[in-house]
């Protein structure tokens, strides 16, 4: 009987605490909301179970706006994908999208150095993104505004992995510079069409 006690209370404190957490999870101005899950954590083979969190960040993507027509932009994102190195493995012209799927890379992409492009934490001198593997999901789409002309949406979802201890994953964060050299190659093809 006081296992069945003990049980009812941790799951009591571990679901208000779900709560409360869920209640500050608002993002900051500007920011991602994180999302909040509640797992079962702890024991095995029948044993006393708790509530366990795993927070994690919603990537809604990055966007910019084009004063130009939707098929031109979709081309010059083609275009601005080769530019960069990116190679393509998804493409969907009816829904105006393009990226890859899993491209792996060792300290640069082209012309751009990882460590610029990705936080995957690190110690103060090195940075895992200058060391690690980084497998990243790159996925740009091109929707009309009939206001403003065309708006891109470029979401990035990447993790590094140390090569000299496989299953070492970590989540890496973009920093926004590959997002921008997608839209600065975009806008020169744009600017220099006749």
């Amino acid at each position: 009987m006081q296992h069945s006690s003990v049980r009812f209370a941790t799951l009591a404190v571990g679901a208000l605490f779900v709560h409360a957490l869920a209640a500050c999870a608002a993002a900051p101005p500007g920011g991602v909301a994180p999302t909040v899950a509640a797992l079962p954590v702890g024991g095995s083979g029948g044993a006393s179970r708790g509530i366990g969190l795993e927070v994690t960040t919603r990537n809604d993507g990055s966007q910019a706006v084009f004063a130009a027509d939707p098929a031109a932009v979709f081309a010059a994102l083609e275009a601005s994908y080769i530019a960069l190195a990116i190679p393509l493995s998804k493409r969907d012209d009816s829904a105006r999208m393009l990226g890859n799927d899993g491209i792996r890379m060792r300290r640069q992409l082209g012309r751009i150095e990882l460590r610029r492009a990705f936080d995957c934490g690190g110690t103060s001198g090195m940075p895992n993104s200058e060391t690690y593997t980084i497998i990243a999901g790159i996925t740009t789409s091109v929707a009309a505004d009939p206001e403003k002309g065309s708006v891109i949406t470029t979401v990035i979802d990447a993790s590094a992995e140390n090569p000299n201890y496989p299953g070492s994953g970590v989540r890496c964060s973009s920093t926004g510079t590959l997002e921008e050299a997608i839209v600065k190659e975009i806008r020169a093809r744009l600017n220099s069409r006749p």
